[in-house]
């Protein structure tokens, strides 16, 4: 027998086995016709297919790799859709966008390219994918779930609710379809309905992670602890790999005041890309607290509500034995200038230099330092500008009222909870016939524009135009009686100047203010307006103006 035949033998007889399922056969007679022939094409490709039947996927991108580098578009489309079961998103997304350039006319791959953007949070890419596959009579469930889950991140609700409804009426037992359809339920405020349709989630895939994961995040924002507790403790028993259960998890805990427990998990946030936003972090060891020569760098991370209130901790940072560098948000620069345990202010995304010894993301402080909620330090009120604050000052008592009151109604509209937090301008009408007083907008950003036609009786004087970052606004907050904001940093930066602050609780309890408080141990002057109802203004400003009217003078409440 020549060589050409064995090579046809061995083929034969590896397809044979392949189609009888016999698959350790297979690979057997395919890594002997390799031998004989290395470069044979078609051999090396059905040992990666026969590789991945066996589970064995790491073999088989190895099997597969060598005819992707020379451009084979099979080869480049398998490697991707394996890459993506492997979770090597980026990889994935870069094999299949070759291989459909190859193959433009291929719906397959560009709906599986589609799903992988879905997957990296690339929502629109994702949607331009899949919109050009889902009208095809073969476009599947999958297809019009992953499209239906990226429109709803881009907040299009109303094409995602008609497309989890294509994708339902194809499979009514696709879980992620039912999934997606709670978290629709969810952003419009209907949490019954979001709860039924996660509950019905879970009863279909009991052994999956993800409608375990809802039930919990949505029992957390219901104020339901134990429930939140038992569901997302179940989650991290089924996929204790994933990030996002952990750090939920932690928010909870950290809700029922477990800040050891809480702090630690929510360390999770640093293995998932999605959550973790300390690029220099990631080049350098990570401070372990221990005293240690050189610089340690607190790398910026979340908000800037989260720098102002964690700012309390780097004298106890410092006191360590380190030398302290911190990642600063331009807007705070002015106010952090010379402020207690910071030997250097860094812009952010700051190079890394060798003077860097070790970083650690500003949200881990309280871990590594121990906090624990029976000790928590006061707010440091950082340096503000006098001169500006007494001009301000001088220029509220002009306004001729008994009291000087700043307003904050929306926060930053990226935020994923922003739906829930931000109460808009509107709201604020229930407060426009408090008699003797001047209403101060520190708003900024978009829904400042809201304060171009203010509700009927609710004169404004307007600053944002010249709160050009947090030193102009906290000379502006250091001159009024009081501070009425939803849950955004300004209200964080007058607690942390002292200055009272009602904070308007919208839906979702997020952890530093606890559940049923009206003070908070965060900051002294801080007093919390909370919902009657989930997702309900109404009762707040009730609330509010009820408070407003029976003081003249502007109290915080005792501790409960």
């Amino acid at each position: 027998m020549d060589e050409d035949e064995r090579i046809r033998s061995l083929h034969a007889r590896a397809v044979a086995a392949f189609a009888r399922r016999d698959f350790d056969v297979a690979e057997a007679e395919l890594r002997a016709l390799l031998a004989v022939r290395p470069g044979d094409r078609n051999a090396r490709f059905n040992l990666g297919y026969v590789l991945e039947a066996l589970g064995r996927t790491r073999e088989a991108g190895e099997a597969y790799e060598p005819l992707a580098a020379a451009g084979d578009g099979p080869a480049l489309a398998r490697l991707g859709r394996l890459r993506s079961v492997q979770g090597r998103l980026d990889e994935a997304a870069a094999y299949l966008s070759r291989a459909a350039a190859a193959a433009p006319d291929d719906l397959g791959l560009t709906r599986d390219l589609g799903i992988v953007e879905n997957l990296r949070g690339h929502f629109t890419d994702s949607v331009r994918l899949l919109e050009s596959v889902a009208p095809h009579p073969a476009a599947d469930a999958q297809t019009w779930s992953a499209l239906a889950d990226s429109l709803r991140a881009l907040r299009r609700h109303d094409e995602a609710e008609a497309a989890v409804d294509e994708a339902l009426r194809r499979d009514l037992g696709l879980l992620h379809a039912r999934i997606v359809r709670g978290q629709l339920a969810y952003d419009r405020g209907d949490f019954e309905r979001a709860w039924t349709a996660f509950v019905r989630a879970a009863e279909l895939a009991p052994q999956d992670a993800e409608p375990e994961l809802n039930l919990g995040v949505l029992a957390h924002g219901l104020g339901r602890l134990d429930e939140a507790l038992e569901h997302l403790r179940r989650a991290v028993a089924l996929a204790p790999d994933n990030p996002l259960a952990h750090f939920d998890l932690g928010m909870t805990l950290l809700l029922g005041g477990d800040f050891p427990a809480g702090f630690a998990e929510c360390e999770w946030r640093l293995r998932d890309p999605h959550l973790r936003r300390d690029r220099l972090g990631e080049l350098l060891p990570r401070w372990d607290g221990a005293a240690r020569a050189g610089t340690v760098v607190v790398t910026r991370e979340q908000g800037l509500g989260d720098f102002l209130l964690w700012s309390r901790l780097f004298p106890a940072a410092r006191a360590r034995g380190v030398r302290l560098a911190v990642e600063c948000p331009a807007a705070l620069a002015p106010l952090f200038a010379g402020f207690p345990g910071i030997d250097e202010l860094l812009p952010p995304q700051a190079p890394r230099e060798p003077r860097f010894a070790a970083a650690i993301p500003l949200c881990s402080l309280p871990l590594v330092l121990g906090l624990e909620a029976a000790a928590i330090p006061p707010p440091l009120p950082p340096a503000v500008d006098r001169a500006r604050t007494a001009a301000f000052r001088a220029r509220f008592a002009a306004l001729g009222a008994r009291r000087t009151i700043g307003i904050v109604w929306a926060g930053e509209p990226a935020h994923a909870l922003d739906r829930f937090r931000s109460s808009g301008l509107d709201a604020f009408a229930a407060l426009a016939t408090v008699p003797d007083v001047a209403w101060v907008s520190l708003q900024k950003g978009s829904a400042a524009r809201e304060a171009l036609a203010p509700p009927a009786g609710l004169e404004l004087l307007r600053l944002d135009e010249e709160l050009h970052d947090f030193g102009d606004t906290a000379a502006a907050v250091a001159a009024l009686d009081l501070v009425i904001a939803v849950d955004t940093s300004v209200a964080h930066l007058a607690g942390t100047l002292g200055v009272p602050v009602w904070l308007l609780h919208g839906f979702g309890n997020h952890w530093l203010w606890q559940l049923d408080r009206t003070d908070s141990p965060w900051y002294p002057s801080l007093r919390i307006f909370r919902q009657h109802q989930p997702n309900r203004w109404d009762g707040v400003f009730a609330d509010v103006r009820a408070a407003l009217e029976r003081t003249d003078s502007v109290t915080v409440p005792n501790g409960t």
